[in-house]
C-alpha cells in the first residue's frame, strides 16, 4: 500500500490584502518533515535539505489550481546532488534527495548550502495537454533567496520568500516554517518597503515568538497595518502515489531481455519508492507472469 500521513498539526493558510495587492501564504510543516526524515532514515544534512525542498513544493503548490501539481527539481553543487518534490493544490507532497558525500561537496565563498546548480519547476495543469516548465539558475545556494528569484523570472510577480528550518543534535526537526508574500498590480512602493521591513524583522525574531507560533500568526505580523482576509486554511498531507501496479508496468517497460535475466537470477525482485521508501518484492513467479504478458 503506498504510505500516506495527514498532519492534524501542519497547514498552510493563504490571505490577501483587502486591496487586493498583497497576498501571501505560510506553512508549518515540522510533523510532516519527521515523517519524512523517518521514513527515508535521512542524515541532519539530508533531513534540512528534504524538509527546506518540501516547504519550497508546497510554497509554489500553495497556488495551484484543483486538478493542478508541481515538480520541483532541485541540482546543486552543495550537500546533495538532487532534491525532488512533488506537491499540489490539496497540500498533499512528496520528495526525497540524493545526498552528496562531504568530500564532494563544492561551497564558492558566500555561497549557501545548495551550493551552485539550478532550480527547476514542472507545471502540469489539468486542461493542458503540454506542463509548464520555469528554471532559474541557483545564484546564491540559498534556497528561499533562489526561489524568490525563481518568482521574478518566472512569474514577473515581485516576491519575498522564507524558509526556516532546524533540527536538534539527534537529527530531529523542532521547527519548519516558511512563507511567501507578494506585490500584485496595484501594489505602491510604500507597501513593499513596509513588506520589506517586517520580512527582516519576522526572520530575525526568536522561534518561539509570538509571530512564530502559528501560519496565521506569521501572516498577521507580514501583513500588519493592512487589513486581510484569509483565503485557506489546509492540512497538509505526506503522501505518496506508488503502488504495486505501477511497479509491475515499470518493470514491465525495462523490456523482454532484461526480465529474462531477472528470472534466471531465480531471486525475489525487490524495488523501493524513492519517495516513501515502500518496498515492493516480486517472487520469480510474479516476474515470469510479468514477462509473460509482456512477450
Amino acid at each position: 500500500m503506498p504510505f500516506e500521513f495527514k498532519s492534524s498539526v501542519d497547514k498552510w493558510v493563504k490571505c490577501i490584502s483587502s486591496t487586493g495587492t498583497i497576498r501571501a501564504v505560510a506553512i508549518s510543516a515540522t510533523e510532516i518533515a519527521n515523517q519524512m526524515r523517518l521514513r527515508h532514515e535521512a542524515s541532519p544534512a539530508s533531513t534540512v535539505a528534504l524538509t527546506e525542498a518540501t516547504i519550497a513544493g508546497l510554497i509554489l503548490s500553495s497556488y495551484c489550481k484543483t486538478g493542478e501539481k508541481i515538480n520541483l527539481n532541485i541540482k546543486g553543487s552543495g550537500w546533495c546532488h538532487q532534491a525532488i518534490v512533488d506537491a499540489n493544490a490539496d497540500a498533499e507532497v512528496r520528495g526525497y534527495v540524493i545526498e552528496r558525500p562531504q568530500d564532494d561537496v563544492h561551497l564558492g565563498s558566500g555561497i549557501g548550502p545548495w551550493g551552485i546548480g539550478l532550480l527547476s519547476v514542472l507545471r502540469t495543469k489539468f486542461d493542458e495537454a503540454q506542463p509548464y516548465i520555469g528554471s532559474v539558475p541557483l545564484l546564491t545556494g540559498r534556497l528561499p533567496k533562489d526561489l524568490t528569484f525563481y518568482w521574478l523570472q518566472s512569474e514577473q510577480v515581485q516576491s519575498a520568500v522564507g524558509i526556516e528550518v532546524v533540527i536538534d543534535q539527534k537529527g530531529v526537526v523542532t521547527f519548519a516554517q516558511g512563507f511567501l508574500i507578494q506585490a500584485l498590480p496595484g501594489a505602491s512602493e510604500t507597501d513593499i518597503k513596509f513588506i520589506e521591513t517586517q520580512i527582516a524583522k519576522i526572520q530575525t525574531s526568536d522561534l518561539d515568538s509570538p509571530q512564530r507560533s502559528s501560519p496565521t500568526n506569521v501572516l498577521a505580523y507580514l501583513m500588519d497595518q493592512h487589513p486581510f482576509s484569509i483565503l485557506e486554511e489546509k492540512n497538509l498531507t505526506y503522501k505518496c502515489t506508488c503502488s504495486r501496479e505501477r511497479v509491475e508496468r515499470a518493470l514491465a517497460l525495462t523490456g523482454t531481455a532484461e526480465l529474462a535475466d531477472m528470472l534466471r537470477e531465480n531471486k525475489d525482485v525487490t524495488v523501493d519508492c524513492d519517495f516513501c521508501s515502500e518496498t515492493y518484492v516480486f517472487s520469480p513467479a510474479m516476474v515470469g507472469k510479468i514477462l509473460k504478458e509482456n512477450s
